[in-house]
């Protein structure tokens, strides 16, 4: 049963009194204030993105119930794995989500270019909350010990809005139906006892010029589907023009960021122009090129050196041109701005799609509920224990993109001792080769992984560290690093791996199977790097085993590093078993299989 009156105005300024002053009851029959076109046209797919509309009524749809009531939100890798997991017996789980889809994010670049298509990548939140869903050992778990089956199992609720604003003091969630066919003002608001924060990340554009005017993203479908639309444009428009220059400025294409998603959507476009567009657009293909920009000097730098020297060669001997050590300063229009770091030379890069995939960053909604709390330091997301619980809160937990594991150990803490230790002269200054010593040494590397990360600042920015000059870095300039690179510092990567960890086990602590703390285990890493080759650095006989055996066998936790078709091979083998349902995986499947035999349709629409 679901209270859906009466009508619910959220007060300008939240303060501590009782529930009668704090919000004031509106007639349902009061014509509710009409929204602007432009607050109407943000995308139905991004959360994080929706406004909050201080001028609407709010209806109160909270649950009427007597299980402890925990609010989802987002609908990504964390949420659905929180969701398959948790008890429903004891909580009232409700999901909101503009986004009633699960999306499989890592085949974002193949989907861009049509070796799978977007209907194979996605799966209905309201299909994967049914009890068929859950996992087997789950489902096990749930009749022997919680005397659950299919008969008597409780879904939770879905509702397709976006949450435009968190209350933490009044424990409750707003949320706006921003569906095509909503009402000016159609929004509620939900009490919750557990909030879980799960509503992913945005890319962070590092407040460069340009990036949001003319950068394309690779984070949702629709964003696949702007690239693609981009991309066969440019084709296209090239083919109506004589001059051969004017071609190759056309079908130039430029990826800023060599991560894992920048260096696949560049294979992964290298592969569709030599197989596919070649043969339909033979002179425009002959012309085309795709440059990949990295800031550091190898390319998927947080894998093995050896994966990213093949990676660097692979990409080398294709189409693709690799830009190491380039930084892009502006994006312009049909262009991009890049500066050389060692010799600090600016030239122009003709690009007619420029894809920016630069590291994430947390959302507004996110960013305006750290404002909130004073015990959240941290810029790259929100800051939670190993019980994944939100520091300054009780009741809010965050998992996924937007969460950010504390480790216990800021450097800022020892400035003096860090910044006497490394100056070894006693000059009082540090110049670039102490500080890499500092940071590349024990016993700084055992008590702070993290220094890994500033000695790769340190190797490459060391100019802009040492703002007067002078060559050295003294004690303000020192302590201005370790703020900088601290408060941006995530210890784990902002992967599908982790999100789908974090929310598996925050529903398995929840439901009293485990009090530990939460702990990611690495599986490995992949990529695809163009010409039927991919790069892995995988465990392969720890992925065989069940989660609790691979925790007591170490010795199996070693990384094998597998490079070429081989390591396609396990890349596809492993993503299509990470398909979260069995139809996932037959259209995955299905999808490979077309396109070795037809090629990929290269239809725009």
């Amino acid at each position: 049963m679901t209270r859906q009156s009466p009508m619910i105005t959220p007060p300008r300024a939240f303060g501590n009194g009782n529930a009668a002053t704090r919000y004031s009851t509106i007639p349902r029959q009061q014509p509710p204030p009409v929204r602007s076109q432009q607050q109407r046209a943000f995308s139905s797919l991004k959360m994080v993105d929706a406004p909050f509309l201080d001028e609407c009524t709010y209806v109160d749809r909270t649950p009427d119930t007597k299980k402890e009531k925990v609010v989802v939100l987002g609908s990504g890798w964390a949420s659905v794995k929180f969701l398959q997991n948790i008890d429903t017996s004891r909580y009232d789980v409700t999901i909101v989500s503009p986004r009633n889809f699960f999306l499989f994010t890592p085949f974002l670049p193949s989907c861009v270019v049509g070796t799978v298509e977007a209907r194979a990548i996605v799966e209905p939140i309201r299909k994967l909350k049914q009890y068929e869903q859950r996992p087997i050992l789950r489902r096990l778990n749930d009749k022997y010990f919680s005397n659950v089956d299919k008969d008597n199992f409780q879904e939770a609720t879905f509702l397709e809005a976006a949450c435009t604003k968190i209350d933490r003091e009044n424990n409750c969630v707003y949320c706006q139906d921003i569906s095509s066919v909503s009402g000016p003002c159609d929004a509620f608001r939900l009490e919750y006892d557990k909030l879980v924060v799960a509503v992913g990340a945005i890319t962070n554009t590092f407040n460069t010029p340009g990036v949001k005017e003319h950068a394309l993203f690779l984070k949702e479908l629709n964003d696949a589907s702007a690239l693609r639309d981009r991309m066969l444009d440019a084709f296209e428009s090239a083919a109506l023009q004589d001059d051969p220059a004017e071609k190759t400025k056309l079908c130039t294409f430029v990826v800023v960021g060599a991560g894992p998603t920048g260096v696949e959507f560049a294979a992964e476009l290298d592969d569709h122009i030599r197989e596919d567009l070649a043969a339909l657009y033979p002179a425009e293909a002959k012309a085309a090129k795709v440059v990949l920009i990295s800031s550091t000097d190898d390319l998927l730098s947080s894998y093995d050196k050896k994966i990213s020297d093949v990676t660097k060669l692979v990409l080398e001997q294709s189409r693709v041109e690799v830009r190491s050590g380039v930084r892009v300063v502006e994006v312009q229009k049909g262009a991009v701005v890049c500066r050389n770091k060692k010799t600090k030379e600016e030239y122009v890069e003709a690009s007619s799609l420029t894809l920016w995939s630069t590291g994430v960053k947390p959302g507004k909604l996110v960013e305006d509920l750290l404002a909130t709390i004073p015990e959240q330091t941290k810029s790259a997301g929100m800051l939670v224990d190993t019980s994944l619980l939100a520091y300054g809160t009780d009741n809010i937990y965050a998992a996924g993109d937007c969460a950010v594991l504390y480790t216990g150990n800021a450097m800022i803490d020892d400035l003096g001792g860090l910044f006497k230790k490394a100056d070894k002269d006693g000059n009082g200054t540090l110049d670039k080769k102490e500080l890499l010593s500092l940071f590349g040494k024990e016993p700084v590397l055992t008590k702070y992984p993290q220094a890994a990360v500033f000695q790769l600042k340190v190797e490459e920015d060391f100019d802009e560290i040492d703002v007067d000059g002078s060559g050295a870095v003294d004690l303000d300039e020192f302590k201005a690093l370790l703020l900088n690179v601290d408060s941006t510092l995530r210890n784990l990567p902002p992967t599908a791996q982790v999100a789908g960890q974090q929310g598996s086990f925050l529903a398995a602590r929840w439901n009293g199977e485990s009090s530990k703390g939460f702990k990611y285990f690495h599986k490995g890493s992949m990529a695809y790097i163009g010409q039927e080759k991919a790069v892995a650095q995988v465990s392969m006989l720890k992925n065989l085993l069940p989660e609790i055996a691979q925790e007591r066998l170490p010795l199996l936790g070693e990384d094998i590093i597998l490079t070429g078709r081989l390591a396609e091979f396990v890349w596809k083998l492993l993503y299509l078993d990470m398909q979260i349902s069995n139809r996932n995986k037959l259209q995955v499947g299905f999808d490979w299989t077309k396109a070795i035999i037809f090629g990929r349709d290269t239809s725009r629409f």
